[in-house]
C-alpha cells in the first residue's frame, strides 16, 4: 500500500497544493509552523476521518474560509483507492471513496492502514492512561471494522448506564432497570477486552524482537493488560464475562454514590514493563524513547499479518531525536515500506538517506518546493 498523490484544498496552512509521493521513501524538509506535520496529518485524516492531533474539523479549514478538501489517491493490492474529505463549517463532513458516498466514519477506517511516529508517540510510555487507550482503539479500529462498530456501542451504553446510576442516587426504584445494562455493557465490553489482550499478545512478540534487537539484548520489554475487572490476562471469554457480572454486581453501591461505572475497558491500561519496572517511573528518556519506537513498529508487523500488505508509516520530526543507533535500525526497517518523514534539519538526513529512493520537497508558508537531486 501507497499513496500516489496528495491534493490538499484550503487546508491548515495550505491555499492548493497537489503533489505526487515516491512510493518508497519521501522527505519534506522545513522549519516550524511551515505546515510539514499538516501535510501528515492530512494523510491520517483521509484514513481514520480524524486528526492524531486531537484537533476538531473547523480548526482543519484554512482561516477565512469556509471548507476544505483532501484528497488522497492510495494504491492498494486489491486495486486503487480514491478518498476524497470535505470538511465543511458547521456541517457533517462529506466522504468519498471512488466516487462512492460514505455516511459514517467507521466505513472508512481500515480501507487504508497508518501507522505515525511523532514526538507524542514518546505519550504512549509515560502519558496517561487514557493515551494507551487510544493507541489501543485506533489500531484495532483500523485492523478489525468489528472493533469500532463495539467501541461505538459500549461509549453508547456506558453513557445510559451512568445516566441510570445518577437516577437511582435520587430514586432507589429504578434499581430494577440495573441488570438489562449491566448486560449490554458486560457483552460490548468483553469482547472489546478481548480484542486487545488478543492485539497485544501479537505486539508483545514483535515488539520483544524489536526492542531485544535495538537495545543489543540488554533489556526485556513486556506488556501487560491492567484491567479495572483485575487478573484477567489469561482468563477465556466466558470468564472475563462472568468476573465482569461479579464486579458490577458486587461494586453497585459505590458506583451509585460515585454516579459513574467503575469497571469496564474505558477505564483499562496496559503496562509497558522494561527488565520487569514499569517504564513510566523507572526509565530514563532514551529507554522510553525505544519502547515506543519498538511499540510503533511492531504495530507495522501486525498489520503486515493481518492484512498482508504493510502500512503507510509517518514520521514527524523524530529522527533528530534518536541516537545513531536507534536512526540506523528505524531506516533499515522501512526499506520495504512508503515511509514519509519530515524534519527541520536537512544535512544530517540526508546524508543518512543518500543511497535511498526517494523525493525531498522544501515547505515553506504551505507552499512545496520538489528539490531535484
Amino acid at each position: 500500500m501507497f499513496v500516489n498523490r496528495i491534493h490538499l484544498k484550503d487546508y491548515r496552512n495550505f491555499e492548493n497544493i497537489s503533489i505526487e509521493l515516491n512510493k518508497n521513501l519521501n522527505i519534506f524538509i522545513g522549519d516550524n509552523a511551515q505546515g510539514k506535520t499538516n501535510l501528515l496529518e492530512s494523510i491520517f485524516v483521509s484514513s481514520i476521518g480524524k486528526s492524531f492531533r486531537f484537533s476538531k474539523d473547523e480548526s482543519l479549514i484554512r482561516w477565512g474560509k469556509e471548507e476544505s478538501l483532501i484528497k488522497v489517491d492510495y494504491s492498494r493490492d486489491d486495486g486503487p483507492k480514491i478518498i476524497n474529505i470535505l470538511i465543511q463549517k458547521d456541517s457533517k463532513k462529506a466522504i468519498k471513496t471512488n466516487g462512492l458516498t460514505i455516511e459514517r466514519n467507521s466505513d472508512l477506517v481500515g480501507m487504508t492502514n497508518i501507522v505515525v511516529f511523532s514526538p507524542d508517540s514518546l505519550n504512549l510510555v509515560k502519558g496517561s492512561p487514557s493515551e494507551r487507550r487510544r493507541y489501543l482503539n485506533v489500531e484495532l479500529s483500523q485492523l478489525k471494522p468489528n472493533y469500532k462498530y463495539l467501541l461505538t456501542r459500549y461509549t453508547k451504553i456506558l453513557l445510559q448506564r451512568n445516566n441510570l446510576l445518577k437516577k437511582i442516587s435520587e430514586k432507589p426504584q429504578h434499581r430494577n432497570m440495573m441488570p438489562v445494562w449491566n448486560e449490554h455493557l458486560v457483552v460490548s465490553g468483553t469482547e472489546l477486552i478481548f480484542y486487545r489482550l488478543e492485539y497485544l499478545k501479537k505486539v508483545m512478540f514483535f515488539s520483544e524482537k524489536i526492542h531485544d534487537r535495538i537495545t543489543g539484548g540488554t533489556e526485556k520489554l513486556n506488556l501487560q493488560y491492567k484491567s479495572s475487572l483485575g487478573k484477567i490476562n489469561d482468563l477465556n471469554k466466558e470468564e472475563i464475562k462472568r468476573t465482569y457480572y461479579d464486579k458490577l454486581n458486587k461494586g453497585l453501591e459505590r458506583e451509585i454514590i460515585r454516579k459513574a461505572t467503575l469497571y469496564g475497558p474505558h477505564l483499562d491500561d496496559i503496562d509497558i514493563l522494561i527488565n520487569g519496572m514499569d517504564s513510566k517511573y523507572f526509565s530514563s528518556q532514551g529507554q522510553k524513547r525505544t519502547a515506543a519506537l519498538s511499540l510503533i513498529l511492531a504495530e507495522i508487523d501486525v498489520i503486515y499479518e493481518e492484512k498482508n500488505e504493510y502500512p503507510i508509516l509517518l514520521l514527524d520530526d523524530v529522527l533528530s531525536e534518536l541516537d545513531n543507533k536507534r536512526k540506523n535500525y528505524l531506516i533499515e526497517f522501512i526499506d520495504s515500506i512508503q515511509t514519509i518523514i519530515t524534519s527541520t534539519d536537512d544535512s544530517d538526513l540526508l546524508e543518512i538517506l543518500k543511497n535511498k529512493e526517494k523525493k525531498i520537497f522544501y515547505l515553506k508558508n504551505g507552499e512545496i518546493t520538489r528539490i531535484i537531486e
